[in-house]
Formats: structure tokens, sequence, C-alpha cells
């Protein structure tokens, strides 16, 4: 019996039918690996000098207090916990800490919400003084070093804000701050602060305009007979490069948000 050539092999329904079971089987067992990895948070901590205190003998003093002491430096520190995994996450403890720089006054928001974050119960009660009491020098430590949140809910493409009053009691260094978290499924990563256009980094935005306007000049260069005309295209591809760039850059986490959940 003779064999079927490879025109009767790809006319063949059957096979075709199986060959895409098999692709379908695998490309569903890649998208529930990808979806039973952990997910990564991305956090980012920014620093503002709000005063300094300095001597001058010309001039004057500066003196910067708090509770009636001096003071050497005083920053406004913001960090950011943004949600960029595509699933939402309840009940999230979240840790703020601190090694050398003291943490003062806080203020924390949900953007978006009239919420703010809560402290851990664990925390409340760890800080907790009696009425006619004094916190004691561990719990100061405690408060100047740390801070323990909840957040009920995060849901995707949302965030959470926590800004403090910072000093570094050895000057000649800035603040340094970080986060921790401890849930299921999901970690943190710091991220630095970079220069962005449309909330991408401007470097990744430009790598990627830039493979788009080589993939653009391929296209034209065979869709255009007319030089002026893929001329035109290709200028203008390349006018918006960082734009096109940080906008397929979105797409990309899009897409990938919806299928990766």
């Amino acid at each position: 019996m003779p064999l079927p050539d490879l025109a009767q092999l790809i006319e063949s329904k059957a096979l075709l039918s199986a060959l895409s079971a098999i692709g379908g089987g695998l490309i569903g067992n890649l998208i529930a690996v990808l979806r039973s990895r952990v997910k990564t948070m991305e956090y980012t901590v920014h620093h503002d000098r709000v005063g300094f205190s300095a001597d001058d003998q010309v001039f004057g003093a500066i003196r910067v207090t708090w509770q009636n002491h001096d003071v050497t430096n005083l920053f406004s520190s913001r960090v950011t916990l943004e949600n960029q995994t595509g699933k939402d996450f309840t009940n999230i403890k979240i840790k703020v800490y601190t090694s050398d720089t003291l943490l003062l006054g806080e203020r924390t928001e949900i953007p978006g919400t009239t919420y703010i974050l809560k402290w851990t119960p664990d925390f409340q009660q760890q800080l907790h003084v009696a009425p006619g009491n004094a916190p004691s020098a561990q719990q100061f430590n405690t408060y100047n070093h740390s801070r323990e949140y909840v957040v009920p809910v995060l849901n995707r493409g949302q965030r959470v804000v926590m800004t403090y009053l910072t000093t570094v009691p050895a000057a000649g260094q800035g603040p340094a701050v970080w986060l921790d978290m401890l849930h299921e499924g999901v970690k943190v990563q710091h991220r630095q602060v970079v220069p962005q256009v449309h909330g991408v980094p401007i470097r990744l935005a430009i790598s990627i305009g830039l493979v788009v306007c080589v993939a653009v000049l391929a296209i034209a260069s065979i869709a255009f007979t007319e030089p002026w005309a893929a001329a035109a295209v290709c200028m203008f591809f390349g006018l918006f490069a960082q734009s096109i760039g940080a906008f397929v850059y979105r797409g990309l986490r899009l897409l990938k948000a919806l299928v990766v959940r």
C-alpha cells in the first residue's frame, strides 16, 4: 500500500484536528504554568528634602526640630506599591522598615478611594500605650524604624502610597526606606525611580520604539512603490518612536494581564 504524500497529510482533516488538539493542549499548559507562577509587585521610593539645619555666622542659623529636638535634616519619603500582576489580592500585610533612617510622621492613602491604610493588630499592640503612661524606649525604636499595615483589597492596576517625614541622624547620607511582604503567591521587588514617558521608563520605551521603526521600515519598503511615501511613514514613526514604544509596551502588559491572570 503506497504511503500518502505530504499534500495528502496536510489536507487530512483528522491530522489537522490532532495537531490542533496537541497545540491547544500545549498552549493551555503553558498558560496554566504562567498563571501558577509567584506574582511580583514592584514598589518605588522617592525622597524630597524638606529642610536642613545649618550654622551661618553671617546670615544666621537654620534650625529644624522634631519634638523639641534638633535634627540635621528632614525629608519627605514616599513609598508607592503598585499591583501590576493582573490579579486581585486581599488582606495583604506589608512592612515598611529602615536601618539608620528614622520614620517620624506618616500619611497613607489608596489613590482613587477615600480609604487609608491601618496598622496590623499585632503592630497596634506593640505600640499600645496605656492612658497616663509614656511610650517605652523599645516602642519609640519600633515606631522610628518600622510600620506594618494590612491592605484589605489591592486590585490589579491599583496602588497604595505611604508618605513619611524622615531624618537621618548620620549627616552626609540620604534616607533609605524599604518595603517587604509575606503573602501567598506574591512577592515584592524594588524598582528604581527613573524618567518615564506615558508611565514607561524612557530607555525601555525608546528601545521598543526603535524595534517598531525597523519593522515599519521593512514593511514600508515593500508596501510602497514611491520612495517619498515610505520615507514619510518612516519619518512619522521615527518622530514619535518613544511614545509608540511606550504604548506598545503598555499594550503588551495589558495583553499579559488578560491572559496570565
